[in-house]
């Protein structure tokens, strides 16, 4: 009879159904060691054990049987919980003992076969419990019961059979122990930890090992167990087909079975095997070199393998090595004297593995120091009268390989105290430098000569006096205009407006600026030889003195006038060419003047005006009366009618008949604006018979007028003459035809041109040939 006992269940059972090993009938009964939680999935039954005539009425569907020892006395319970939690998927179970055997079960002492889904049940649970009542300890078929039974009264010692059968549904279950009570388990109660077999690493295929070796240290000193090994784990689970004496390992896993001689537990453990043959690690090997380019190797010192050895051994050339060529073997692998390149070593382990590999010699870097590469001569480019340097900023430039030592300054006074990284100096100073190896090489030195290197020469510039010439209360400049008075060595000039910003090159300004005020401004000269120099550049603001006296004049068109800017300055330039304080005789237009007082020259301008013209603007007659109004050019206006005679009132009486002319004049008496003007004659009589009196009746005049109408009929209305196209004289025709003596009448109508006065007249002619 085979009996399997559950360690590792979900494993062991695997191995079981895919072996057609079946724990579905007692003889194949899974042994259950410790209250350890059980998943398992029943599949099919082999002989049908259960009779369905006794209590609970069922048989074997998909069945599986445990046994199981107890430890402690108490209740003992579970709950079994189907992995699905569909109410239909039902399961069932048996208990027979505690002196039951596979071949005498007897009755079972407590089952249950209840139906959830029949039953209405929550849930598809079902087991025993302690809090189900007393003798409750069977239930079902079908819908008889609520899942669970009263648990067992169980005493140390006595071992039971659990049938777990799953009629309906699919899916397997999770088994959790309740209760007081504790199951056999050696493996929990042996009292030292059972040790372990090592990996093992071949390296070879002609290794041969002995498993029993290892017995010992797994038992650990636990008493009642024994080991065997196996060469598969279903060996080592039905304790098939020992390995029982020394074998050659294949690469593969290998087993061994720790079981309890007094219960039927026991473990399965694996021997991992690796084909893994023997690699080493080249190694390189590193150490100062000395003044004849060689250097001392401790090749032990190369690690190879984290294998434990058993022998290494040293050669010059790989040949060598692989082949042992006696006499080969470097003597003094301690201290090995050589002047770089490569060696090689044979590797023994303790396992028999071999191997070659590659110590490479070679030296810690050597300061390559070249303080030429730095130039020590230094510019205070903040003149400040001292330069600032920062030691870690030149080390790279001295120092080719500098980020692998140490490097050190020194005062050459002083060649004991490290000087700080940033330094600061006023006078040329000799720094030693030391580089240091990181790795215990001696040191190297060298020194650098600082020096404060000379700046570009400049000479002193005196004030400048710049004048407002325009009087705009700036003048603009360009203060590149004034750089060759400090120097012409200047490859880069930069301006500022103080001196600390010129120092420190701050705030830089353009070269084009307006000067408001006396002022300095800075220049900063750079070139690639010298170090920087700063000049002040003083600029003197001037404001010009101009001419009070000098005032913008009105004259007439026609004439000229002269000048007069005043005394109280040192020259006087017109643009007539004078040079006098007087301009000559001066036209229309906008002159000007230079006046230079105290070195500065300003121009002022004055205008000399034209008068501004009499405008006639309305002339308004009414019964002989003419009354002018004027505007423009200078009042009080003179008035005249024949441009001769003048008076001051713009009001003419008693005025003629006819075409006349009136004139007006400024102030100024300026050529005088003339404007024509008629004072209509109105005429009745007519006596065209060519005496050279009244032979027409004239009025001409009327041309004057704006929108007239002049039209001469006869007594029956019919008209005789229409003035039109400025004739306004009638010859006492119509048409052609000179008429008879006779009455006439007329119609005339005009507006005057300025005051809009509209005049009408309707009268009689008389017109007379004899």
């Amino acid at each position: 009879m085979k009996k399997i006992a559950i360690v590792i269940f979900l494993l062991i059972f695997k191995l079981f159904f895919t072996q057609n090993r079946e724990a579905n009938d007692c003889i194949n009964y899974i042994q259950i060691c410790g209250n350890q939680t059980i998943t398992l999935n029943p599949t099919g039954y082999g002989v049908q054990e259960l009779d369905s005539t006794k209590v609970c009425h069922s048989i074997e569907h998909n069945s599986l049987w445990l046994k199981f020892t107890v430890k402690t006395s108490g209740t003992l319970g579970f709950d079994l919980i189907p992995t699905s939690s569909a109410i239909d998927v039902d399961y069932d179970f048996w208990i027979f003992g505690p002196k039951a055997s596979c071949s005498a079960l007897g009755s079972s002492i407590r089952c249950s076969t209840t139906n959830p889904e029949a039953a209405f049940l929550a849930d598809n649970h079902t087991g025993m419990r302690d809090s189900e009542p007393a003798g409750d300890f069977y239930e079902g078929p079908g819908e008889l019961g609520d899942g669970y039974i009263k648990s067992l009264d169980v005493l140390a010692g006595e071992s039971y059979f659990l049938v777990i059968d799953r009629p309906i549904g699919n899916g397997s279950f999770t088994l959790n122990w309740t209760g007081t009570a504790m199951l056999e388990d050696p493996f929990s109660s042996a009292p030292n930890p059972f040790g372990a077999v090592p990996d093992i690493a071949l390296c070879n295929t002609s290794t041969v090992y002995d498993f029993s070796s290892y017995t010992s240290n797994i038992l650990n000193g636990n008493p009642d167990f024994e080991v065997t090994y196996y060469d598969t784990y279903e060996d080592a689970t039905y304790d098939e087909n020992r390995i029982t004496r020394p074998l050659t390992l294949n690469n593969q896993n290998y087993f061994y079975r720790i079981q309890s001689k007094v219960t039927e537990c026991f473990r399965v453990e694996t021997i991992k095997v690796e084909w893994k043959p023997l690699t080493l690690l080249n190694s390189d090997l590193k150490v100062c070199k000395n003044n004849l380019d060689q250097g001392v190797f401790n090749l032990k010192s190369a690690v190879l393998t984290s294998e434990p050895t058993s022998s290494i051994k040293y050669y010059l050339t790989l040949q060598e090595a692989q082949d042992h060529i006696p006499g080969t073997e470097i003597l003094n692998p301690s201290a090995y004297t050589s002047a770089g390149g490569s060696v090689f070593a044979w590797v023994i382990t303790t396992s028999g593995c071999e191997n070659s590999a590659e110590i490479f010699l070679n030296f810690y870097p050597v300061p390559k120091v070249n303080t030429a590469l730095y130039n020590s001569n230094l510019c205070d480019n903040d003149l400040d009268n001292s330069i600032s340097l920062k030691f870690s900023d030149i080390t790279p430039i001295i120092v080719s390989n500098s980020n692998d030592f140490e490097v050190y300054y020194y005062l050459a006074s002083s060649p004991t105290v490290p000087l700080p990284d940033n330094y600061t100096f006023t006078v040329n100073t000799n720094i030693l430098v030391e580089v240091k190896s990181k790795n215990g090489c001696p040191s190297v030195f060298d020194t650098i000569n600082f020096k404060i290197a000379p700046q570009i020469t400049l000479s002193t510039v005196s004030p400048i006096e710049i004048c407002d010439s325009d009087r705009s209360g700036n003048e603009p400049i360009n203060l590149n205009d004034y750089i060759n008075q400090f120097t012409t060595l200047a490859d880069t000039t930069v301006f500022y407006e103080t001196l600390n910003d010129a120092k420190k090159q701050l705030n830089s300004i353009s070269a084009s600026q307006d000067l408001k005020t006396s002022r300095s401004y800075f220049y900063r000269f750079e070139n690639g030889i010298n170090c920087p120099a700063v000049g002040e550049l003083k600029l003197i603001f001037k404001n010009p003195k101009i001419s009070d006296s000098l005032q913008d004049v009105i004259i007439c068109k026609e004439n000229q006038i002269v000048l007069d800017a005043g005394p109280g300055f040192d020259a006087y330039l017109w643009d007539s060419g004078s040079t006098n304080s007087d301009s000559g005789a001066l036209s229309i237009g906008i002159h000007w003047v230079d006046l230079t007082f105290d070195g500065c020259t300003t121009r002022q301008d004055v205008k000399v005006i034209a008068e501004e013209e009499v405008f006639i603007k309305i002339l308004e007659i009414e019964n002989d009366k003419l009354t002018i109004t004027a505007t423009g050019g200078t009042s009080p206006y003179e008035y005249s009618l024949d441009g001769t005679n003048w008076q001051s009132s713009n009001i003419f009486n008693n005025l003629p008949k006819g075409i006349q002319k009136v004139y007006v004049r400024s102030a100024k008496k300026c050529i005088p604006t003339v404007r024509e003007f008629s004072n209509i004659n109105l005429v009745n009589v007519i006596t065209p018979n060519g005496d050279g009196k009244n032979d027409v009746l004239d009025f001409s005049s009327l041309r004057l007028k704006n929108n007239v109408t002049f039209k001469i009929f006869d007594r029956y209305g019919r008209f005789v003459f229409i003035g039109k196209d400025g004739n306004y004289i009638w010859d006492g025709k119509d048409g052609k035809k000179l008429l008879s003596t006779g009455t006439f009448w007329y119609t005339l109508e005009w507006t005057e041109p300025d005051t809009e006065v509209i005049h009408r007249y309707n009268s009689w002619i008389l017109l007379k040939n004899r």
